[in-house]
């Protein structure tokens, strides 16, 4: 009787033992996969303008002139704000405009007549523009700045070609000189000659 309930009992435990193995199996089969979050999008980088004056919002005259500046087109630039100062209806950037073209102008500048001519349009710029300008763009004026020679260099120069002058000078005049004397003797030899050739005939 005794054996008969035990064998009983280790049935019964072999059966829920299956039981449960068999749910787990099920529970884990139906277990949701665990979501993934979605990475994300990689950004972008915006290219930034070189200037702002060549981003779209900004499209007067002037400040297409300080992109193409800016992109190295000198001739464009100036082309475009030498226009600007004609048609361009805002006085702040027919004065902007001015500065600029006359500033790289002056940079630019090859001979005496071109300086001056970029001179002429700072000073008109100088006279219309208002105390403290219009928003001038002062780097145009730092390539010609690069150009300049202080006052004590220029004096040494001046020094230097004056030295110069004053040593051709003398040279040029012992050239003289010695060619006057050579020439005198040259004389002297011909007249010498010729009263030698007098005593000669006196004396027929």
């Amino acid at each position: 009787m005794v054996h008969h309930a035990t064998s009983l009992f280790g049935k019964n435990l072999a059966c829920a033992l299956c039981t449960l193995v068999f749910c787990a199996a099920v529970g884990c089969a139906k277990k949701p996969p665990v979501s993934v979050a979605p990475a994300p999008p990689i950004a972008t980088a915006h290219a930034a303008s070189t200037s702002p004056a060549c981003e779209p919002d900004h499209n007067t005259l002037y400040d297409q002139g300080v992109c193409a500046y800016d992109e190295g087109k000198l001739r464009y630039a100036m082309a475009l704000w030498r226009e600007a100062c004609t048609v361009e209806t805002d006085r702040t950037v027919r004065l902007r405009s001015q500065f600029a073209l006359g500033a790289v102008r002056l940079a630019q500048a090859a001979n005496d007549t071109e300086y001056a001519a970029a001179l002429d349009l700072l000073d008109a710029w100088a006279k219309a523009s208002p105390p403290g300008g219009s928003g001038e763009d002062l780097r145009f004026l730092l390539p010609a700045l690069h150009t300049l020679r202080p006052a004590s260099a220029l004096k040494e120069q001046k020094a230097a070609l004056d030295k110069e002058c004053a040593k051709k000078l003398a040279d040029r005049e012992a050239q003289v000189r010695k060619s006057l004397q050579q020439q005198v003797r040259a004389l002297e030899t011909i007249h010498q000659q010729i009263q030698e050739k007098k005593k000669g005939l006196s004396n027929f």
